[in-house]
């Protein structure tokens, strides 16, 4: 900001030197008698100090536009710092994991370890029994999601946060592995096992049913999981019995889950299947992409049909063995696709442009303007109307805070619709020119409105406004040279 304004203040100088410079000369060659108050001269030297003094105040406008911009980034970060602690609260993105099967088991490691003195060494075993767990991953996983959005309010500001009822079913059909130095499995000591991000957004666990001879169940669930594997530290388990001889059960679950920002899901099944569907119609989608989708005012739903061939983990696997399950993930974030704060610096880019407009619009009223019909605007005048278009940012960022955007654009437009043709045509002396700026005004902001809503052709719509504005320009100045021609004969036969 300091390097900006110590170079708008250099441009400044530069400025008012080369004006300074122009009077000199002018003094001097009218002190050799030679006469520069013929009309052309007249008209070049108002159009040069109108264009120099247009030019000075657009570079100044940048300034306030900049600071603008400065403090609507601040209240930017602010909103997501209250957007990431409400999340924290209330629950953040959510990922679910699972359901999973861990058994323990039992394993020696053996040592050779010698023993003596001298040349007389006896080699013998050292045996340590060890613990581990194999995790298996389920057959077939089947999901079904429903969110329903809602806002967290804090201050000004507010997040946008969901509430979710999972139902699942998850068979497990598996073999007992081959391990090095096995000692025994610890069939009654298995437990089935579901990561969560957070288990503080755990509303509730409405059902978790285990069905089959494979796997019986009376404990009651317990928070952690007692795993190291990514994706699986935190969340909550069930301890169950095995049959010694694997067989095949089933889990049927339903959860209740809070969250904010997104939520996602890890397909553990040789085959999974997840149905995911919600009241919030701005998703988007990450990692696995699903195999089908509808998106509509109302809501979206999307489905995902995903193999394990799809992922580098195998289904069965030892805990400590450095396994990242958030390698594969069907992943589903919501957001609010254009906060107020994305369109108010999407209206400061075009702040500059619209500045020079209108004060382009002026230099076209002054230039028209015929002696004793109307007043001159000053440089303070000028001046006056910038501060008021420029105005109209800060007092956007303040309302849009407080009401819809649209309100907030209409209320902020008031200032410079209202102000700047009564000021234009008070000054002018000219009901006409006031009423030439209303309406240039009204379509600057209402193109500038239609830019900020579509987001999706906002570049092309801002490229076609400054294609419009230099053929406005070459056209009203395409005659220029011919009528200074013109003007040399007729003087010649009027001399």
């Amino acid at each position: 900001m300091t390097e900006l304004i110590f170079g708008l203040f250099a441009l400044l100088l530069i400025a008012v030197f080369g004006f300074g410079a122009f009077i000199l000369v002018k003094t001097g060659l009218n002190r050799m008698n030679i006469n520069l108050d013929i009309p052309e001269m007249q008209a070049r030297s108002s159009l040069l100090l109108k264009g120099v003094l247009a030019l000075t105040l657009c570079l100044l406008a940048i300034v306030p536009l900049s600071m603008v911009h400065d403090m609507a980034n601040e209240r930017e970060y602010l909103y997501k710092d209250v957007v990431n602690e409400i999340g924290q609260s209330w629950g953040s993105e959510q990922t679910l994991a699972g359901p999973v099967l861990v058994l323990p088991y039992t394993y020696v490691v053996i040592q050779e370890v010698a023993t003596g003195e001298g040349e007389v060494k006896e080699v013998s075993e050292r045996r340590t029994r060890r613990y581990g767990e194999v995790v298996f991953l389920p057959k077939t996983l089947d999901l079904k999601a429903g969110l329903a959005h809602d806002f967290r309010h804090r201050g000004i500001y507010q997040s946008l946060v969901y509430q979710s009822k999972i139902e699942g079913k998850a068979q497990f059909d598996f073999e007992l592995p081959n391990i090095a130095n096995l000692e025994t499995f610890h069939f009654d000591s298995a437990r089935l096992v579901f990561g969560l991000s957070a288990n503080k957004a755990i509303d509730g666990v409405d059902m978790f049913e285990v069905i089959g001879e494979g796997a019986t169940s009376n404990a009651s669930l317990m928070s952690g999981t007692g795993l190291s594997t990514t994706a699986l530290e935190r969340g909550f388990h069930r301890p169950v019995s095995l049959a010694e001889t694997p067989k095949p059960f089933t889990l049927d679950f339903k959860l209740r889950l809070r969250g904010s920002q997104g939520i996602g899901f890890l397909p553990l099944g040789e085959n999974s299947t997840i149905q995911l569907h919600t009241d919030w119609p701005h998703p988007s989608f990450s990692g696995a992409l699903p195999s089908a989708r509808h998106i509509n005012e109302g809501g979206f739903s999307a489905e995902w049909d995903i193999s394990h061939l799809s992922r580098n983990y195998p289904q069965v696997f030892v805990d400590d063995s450095s396994v990242n399950l958030e390698e594969a993930n069907a992943y589903t974030q919501l957001f609010e696709p254009n906060t107020h704060y994305g369109k108010i610096e999407r209206s400061l880019k075009y702040g500059l442009l619209f500045v020079a407009l209108t004060f382009i619009v002026l230099m076209m009223f002054e230039l028209g303007m015929k002696k004793g019909k109307a007043q001159s605007l000053s440089a303070l005048q000028y001046a006056m109307v910038g501060a008021a278009m420029t105005l109209f940012y800060l007092v956007l960022l303040a309302l849009s805070e407080h009401l819809s955007f649209t309100m907030a654009f209409m209320m902020a437009a008031s200032i410079p619709l209202l102000s700047i043709p009564a000021y234009v045509g008070s000054a002018t002396r000219s009901v006409g020119r006031g009423v030439v700026m209303l309406s240039m005004l009204v379509g600057l902001y209402a193109l500038l409105y239609s830019i900020l809503r579509l987001e999706d052709y906002a570049l092309l719509m801002g490229s076609g406004l400054l294609v419009a504005v230099l053929l406005t320009l070459m056209f009203m100045t395409r005659k220029g040279k011919r009528e200074e021609q013109d003007l040399g004969p007729r003087k010649n036969e009027r001399g």
